[in-house]
């Protein structure tokens, strides 16, 4: 299964597993006064920025949208928002990343300071304090297997360009060829400190998927990267999907049923270590209905709670309480489907359908309480292939 493929499956399973994957590392605080929440739409090849007021709850257009050069293939802003890291393909299929710097507001300029030829690029992440780049490249290597490889980049903080490229990371991987299985490598995220590195080898074949998750250190001040240590693993041929996310010093396992059946029966915690094996809580239906016959499950960045999706249009929101071994019902939900978590935790987006596109709904969550607010405004994405991202400049 390729990893087109494989997104794909997970977009119609549920929005709730590409969140998982998703969690920002950084640990969560309250805005501070010079924050700017942002929300990037992506229409119809332009990029729309919005600003979201996180007290009213109103999100305002703002700047002039900026046409892109060519098809997204993906967006991923700097930490800080202060740019803009753009994939797109060109008229042949090959691949560009641009670089944009941004304004106070988060609004990408018209000019890009990089365009970069990368067509054998897959991702781009960036460490918490913005410092280095890891790109992940797939090399073709042979009839049936990829090179993959993660690259170090230093960030120039003036202008976001990368340069001075490191080879970190090596893995070689069958492709699909053959009837074989299809592998692929993804950068999950960091720690809070920004001193450890979590990546994935996903793989799909005939019959089922596996994923084996590793760590490794990172020098704060050169960005290199220590050798894997494996975290973890799981193979679907005898058991269902798992969806794994890491959130502090926390590991978050959503596990379904069978490879046929959407949704969540089990949540269990681990701690985040190598070989991680001894639960800090299993969650299953005997202990809160929604462990075991949720949609889709997700962990908030402060992994003190797990929003769970128990209807089409209803997310419930569980609090872990790790002292007790137990995830809880806080009795809060939210009336759509979970999109989106601000990068600080205090914003939640919810979406839903309205045909040909779709409406992102805004709420406020109280980190402390999991009060949720809203106030119905929505921002209108016009068509379901069009995408939206959100960040923080500060």
């Amino acid at each position: 299964m390729s990893p087109k493929l494989l997104l794909c499956l997970l977009l119609c399973f549920s929005s709730f597993v590409l969140a998982a994957n998703a969690i920002p590392q950084n640990a969560v605080s309250q805005p501070s006064s010079s924050t700017v929440q942002v929300v990037y739409v992506v229409d119809n090849g332009t990029i729309v920025t919005y600003n979201v007021d996180p007290q009213t709850l109103y999100a305002t257009q703002v700047g002039t949208p900026l046409s892109l050069r060519g098809t997204l293939y993906s967006l991923r802003p700097s930490p800080n928002d202060h740019f803009l890291y753009v994939i797109t393909y060109d008229v042949n299929l090959k691949k560009h990343l641009s670089v944009y710097p941004t304004d106070a507001s988060g609004v990408p300029q018209t000019h890009a300071t990089e365009v970069i030829n990368a067509n054998f690029i897959y991702d781009i992440q960036f460490d918490p304090q913005a410092n280095f780049a890891y790109l992940v490249y797939g090399y073709p290597s042979g009839t049936y297997n990829t090179l993959f490889e993660i690259e170090r980049f230093v960030v120039d903080p003036a202008t976001g360009k990368i340069s001075q490229p490191q080879v970190e990371a090596k893995y070689t991987l069958s492709n699909g060829s053959g009837g074989i299985s299809d592998c692929w490598l993804s950068i999950l995220g960091f720690s809070a400190a920004g001193n450890e590195l979590y990546d994935e080898v996903g793989c799909g074949y005939h019959g089922g998927n596996s994923a084996t998750y590793y760590e490794r250190t990172l020098d704060l001040q050169t960005g290199t990267l220590g050798p894997d240590l494996q975290v973890y693993s799981w193979n679907n041929a005898t058991e269902g999907y798992e969806s794994v996310s890491f959130v502090g010093n926390l590991m978050f396992d959503f596990v379904s049923p069978n490879n046929y059946q959407q949704g969540v029966n089990k949540v269990n915690i681990y701690p985040l270590v190598p070989n991680t094996s001894k639960t800090l809580v299993q969650c299953t239906a005997t202990m809160l209905e929604a462990c075991g016959f949720a949609s889709g499950a997700v962990v908030h960045p402060s992994g003190k709670y797990v929003f769970t999706l128990i209807s089409p249009n209803s997310v419930q929101i569980d609090k872990v309480q790790l002292s007790q071994k137990k995830i809880v019902d806080t009795g809060n939900y939210i009336p759509y489907q979970f999109g989106q978590f601000s990068p600080d935790g205090t914003l939640v987006y919810g979406i839903y359908n309205s045909s040909p596109g779709y409406y992102i709904e805004i709420f406020g969550f109280n980190v402390s309480t999991s009060a949720v607010t809203t106030n119905g405004y929505v921002i209108s994405v016009p068509s379901a292939a069009d995408s939206y991202f959100v960040a923080q400049r500060f």
